[in-house]
């Protein structure tokens, strides 16, 4: 019956309303014993769902409700539950009703809302769960309160919940819920809610109470002894901050205001995930707040103290527990730390990055005697900190750095949980070494030699035999060796300029490293390789850098993956490199690429012509070695576009596609680079529309070919726009619209809707020809367009609207109402017809006709926002519907069974 009046309510001759209504009110009396709850409650949804659709035919249902259920003690447990979906289900957007009767229910629900509440404080309530069913009632009326903000501090309610909470109990949660409801009203308003807010911080002592009480036992002790309580000390305190951060932004000196800070200062440093976690978005809030305001300096001192004691407590928070391995820590762990060394962040904007150093250094300090795990929480929060203080030649942390070289180097223990500790406390060091490139970059002594000892890292090896475990560590510490070996070549590249033959001879040696810590020093020694300003050493060091790489490419051909993973450092290196037009090092670089680079993507591409992958890897490289040097490149490209089409036709890569994207981009102001673009573009687009039309059924298996197919139509028309236009494939490229648009990978339908948009931008500015401030040049690209679109487009808006009704991915959702505006703008006269027939498509229940008048009228007529507020309504409706219909579905097939 629930689902009936929630989907198909429109089914219901207007006639039957009433002893439809009459019949659920009979039945639902006859269902209070508690072994009928849940018909019970679903009857009550039902009762609430059917006074928002019947609408003016049941004016009164409050009132209704009260003289059917509101005479007897008996009754009541009906009222409040009927009444305590009212409100709850004029929020529920599951239920498939016109806006204007939730509108209007709304208003009525508001009216009632001090005859309801009065009422609430009248029951006299047997037992607990009649309290709480009283409570519940409270809670979900008060989202809909218009009282005036006496009445809600008068309220006996409110001091009732805070005496619950402290007391503990089966009521605690729905009275802290009552309590951040009336909180989270009152940040509205604070003026007007301000008796309201005086009750509340008035009510507050007890609870700091309670928590210190609890406290006084030790954390750990608390938690196992009332953590359910602490957790709804901790929701309050922080919605009460949230609540008036403007209040405490102004008065910081106010005992109150100190009181709170305090508690949820306690809040943030407990050993419970859960709850340490609840402040954080209000520190950082806060800090914002006082930082916004830079003429309050003397807010921002005021303030100090309290962040000083945060960063120590984000430095306890990220400590890690002596008794498990690090290295094994699941994702949750991570992240709790990484939200920690956030709020180390945020306190920076108070402390300064300077200040916040000293006293994160002083805690390593007074810490050393605490252990290894201490030590590698100040490192870990020195990554942030420490990388955005000023460097400073007397600075203590200049010990610290001298010191982690020792440490890194130092043997551990390995088959220990301490032996882990201090292995990841090393790993945690090699990444503050990283962190503090800007630091190092000062002393080229010290850089060299932190570069040699994580060289040194980066070439040990375990022994043979070796268990998991040990493997998994010295992967992840040469992980971090890599990164950090990077950011500090990137830093010192200008005082690393001798050491290039050492640094070509390390990355030769670490070659055998996976492909992924390999690149991380591939880009670190190309950097360094790309800074050099002698012409000579230039040319030396690239070569020492190439030289392997293409050696490797003859000798592993017939090994596809080792070719993609040489692809890829020759990319990596090649991308790092910036010359000057003209220059000596262009001409080295020109040479390169053409006599090597490009004679190696041609031969690998006819090898593995097949292997997707390493198509993409050869294209990718091609890319950038064009890019590089576009000039020298330019001889090169009748016979790129040659063996581009030569390879679609036989393997129908998206990566060929990609790479004459990147041809136009780059030549298309070359005018004797043009007819080669438009032969290339013609032959390709052919044969991808040919592989689109074969596979019209099944689009979502070549994906990939998709996105580069539209993505090349989108950049061909932003750059050589006649090509497209005069090419014979652009009409059925038009008509696949209404086909495409069905594709939900985000890649995909991504490049989809850009080419779609632009070409509706392009008419669009078609109409306003002459105008001022119009591009001339659009415009008439534009007016050629439009013949075209004028034939696909209707069908394409029907597609949209069936699209809709099947329920689009949420980024086709957030992409659609962007279609449907640029439609509006391309086609003004003809688009409200196609929309009329193209709403058609959606499923009746999903709105009525009056409902889908109203979204007409937005889409046609509305704003941006409204545009986009109504689609969002629109596939939010239809999404719910089809969840229905898939779970009737699904019930049919297990009755079937």
């Amino acid at each position: 019956m629930r689902t009936k009046v929630q989907f198909d309510f429109y089914e219901l001759p207007a006639e039957s309303y009433c002893s439809l209504r009459d019949s659920m009110l009979t039945h639902i009396g006859r269902f209070r014993a508690p072994e009928f709850q849940p018909i019970h409650t679903m009857l009550a949804i039902a009762l609430a769902d059917l006074a928002i659709q019947m609408d003016q035919a049941w004016p009164n249902a409050v009132q209704t409700l009260f003289e059917r259920f509101g005479q007897t003690p008996e009754s009541y447990p009906t009222l409040l539950e009927v009444m305590k979906m009212l409100p709850e289900e004029n929020m529920n957007y599951k239920l498939m009703t016109d806006t204007v009767k939730r509108d209007n229910c709304r208003d009525r629900l508001q009216t009632a809302v001090r005859e309801v509440v009065q009422f609430l404080l009248q029951l006299q309530c047997p037992s607990v769960q009649a309290k709480r069913k009283v409570l519940e009632c409270f809670l979900s009326w008060i989202k809909f309160t218009n009282l005036q903000a006496s009445d809600i501090a008068q309220n006996p309610f409110i001091s009732e919940c805070f005496k619950f909470v402290i007391e503990g109990g089966e009521l605690s949660e729905t009275a802290t819920d009552i309590i951040i409801e009336v909180l989270r009203m009152c940040s509205l308003d604070l003026a007007f809610f301000q008796p309201v807010i005086q009750v509340i911080l008035a009510q507050l002592g007890g609870l700091r109470s309670k928590l210190e009480a609890r406290l006084s036992q030790g954390a750990e002790a608390a938690l196992d002894a009332d953590q359910d309580g602490i957790l709804q000390i901790a929701r309050i305190y922080v919605e009460t901050g949230e609540c008036l951060v403007p209040w405490i932004m102004s008065q910081s000196s106010d005992p109150q205001v100190v009181s709170i800070l305090q508690v949820v200062l306690k809040c943030t440093d407990l050993p419970s995930q859960e709850i340490s976690s609840i402040p954080l978005e209000f520190w950082h809030r806060l800090a914002n707040e006082v930082c916004r305001h830079p003429e309050t300096d003397a807010k921002v001192d005021q303030f100090t103290g309290i962040y000083v004691e945060l960063i120590s407590t984000a430095i306890r928070r990220c400590t890690l527990s002596s008794s498990d391995d690090p290295f094994q820590a699941d994702d949750e762990v991570l992240a709790y730390r990484t939200r920690f060394l956030a709020l180390a962040e945020d306190c920076l904007e108070i402390l300064t990055p300077n200040t916040a150093l000293e006293h994160v250094l002083k805690s390593l300090q007074n810490g050393q005697a605490h252990g290894v795990a201490v030590q590698e929480a100040h490192f870990f929060v020195l990554t942030k900190v420490g990388a955005r203080a000023e460097v400073a030649d007397g600075s203590v942390l200049w010990q610290l750095i001298q010191s982690l070289p020792p440490l890194i180097s130092s043997p551990v223990p390995q088959h220990t949980l301490d032996g882990a500790l201090l292995q990841f406390t090393k790993k945690t060091a090699i990444e503050l070494l990283g962190h503090l490139w800007q630091w190092v970059k000062t002393r080229p002594d010290f850089l060299r030699s932190a570069l040699e000892m994580i060289s040194q890292l980066l070439l040990a090896t375990d022994p043979p035999g070796s268990p998991p475990n040990l493997l998994e560590r010295t992967k992840q510490v040469q992980q971090s060796a890599a990164i950090a070996f990077k950011d500090i070549c990137l830093g010192g590249k200008h005082v690393l300029q001798d050491l290039i033959p050492q640094l070509t001879q390390l990355y030769v040696s670490t070659m055998t490293l996976p492909i992924r810590m390999h690149l991380f020093i591939v880009d670190g020694i190309g950097s360094v390789v790309a800074l050099s300003q002698n012409d000579d050493a230039f040319r030396s060091g690239l070569e020492q850098l190439v030289t392997p790489l293409v050696s490797g490419m003859s000798s592993e051909r017939e090994k596809p993956n080792v070719l993609s993973e040489i692809l890829d450092r020759l990319t990596t290196i090649i991308r790092q490199i910036n010359v000057r037009d003209g220059s000596v090092k262009a001409a080295n670089v020109g040479t390169l690429i053409s006599s090597t680079f490009w004679p190696v993507v041609r031969q690998t591409l006819a090898q593995h012509p097949s292997d997707g992958k390493v198509v993409e890897k050869g294209c990718r490289l091609l890319k950038h070695s064009m890019r590089c040097v576009p000039d020298l490149f330019k001889p090169n490209v009748p016979d790129v576009a040659q063996t581009l089409v030569t390879a679609f036709q036989q393997h129908q890569h998206s990566s060929y596609l990609y790479s004459a994207e990147i041809l136009a981009n780059t030549y298309a102001n070359d005018p004797e680079v043009i007819p080669i673009l438009t032969q290339l573009f013609n032959q390709l687009s052919s044969i991808g529309l040919q592989c689109l039309m074969n596979a019209k059924d099944r689009l979502e298996e070549i994906t990939e070919l998709v996105e580069d197919f539209y993505g090349m139509f989108e950049r061909y028309l932003r750059y050589v726009p006649n090509i497209v236009l005069d090419a014979p494939t652009l009409p059925p490229v038009l008509m696949l619209w209404h086909v495409v648009i069905f594709v939900q990978q985000k890649d995909a339908i991504e490049a989809i809707i850009a080419f779609v948009e632009a070409v509706l931008s392009h008419i669009a500015d078609g109409s306003k020809m002459g105008r001022r401030y119009v591009d001339e040049r659009k415009a008439l690209l534009g007016q050629r367009l439009r013949p075209h679109a004028l034939v696909v487009c209707p069908g394409f808006v029907e597609a949209i609207f069936k699209l809709v009704a099947q329920v689009p991915t949420r980024y086709v959702q957030d992409s659609l109402p962007s279609i449907l505006g640029e439609l509006r703008n391309a086609f003004p006269q003809e688009f409200p017809g196609w929309l009329e027939a193209a709403m058609g498509h959606l499923p009746p229940s999903a709105c009525s006709k009056v409902e889908a008048q109203n979204f007409g009228e937005q889409l046609i007529r509305g704003s941006e926002s409204q545009v986009y507020e109504a689609m969002q309504d629109l596939c939010y409706r239809c999404e719910q519907v089809a969840l229905r219909s898939r779970g009737q579905a699904d019930d049919g097939g297990k009755k079937n069974k």
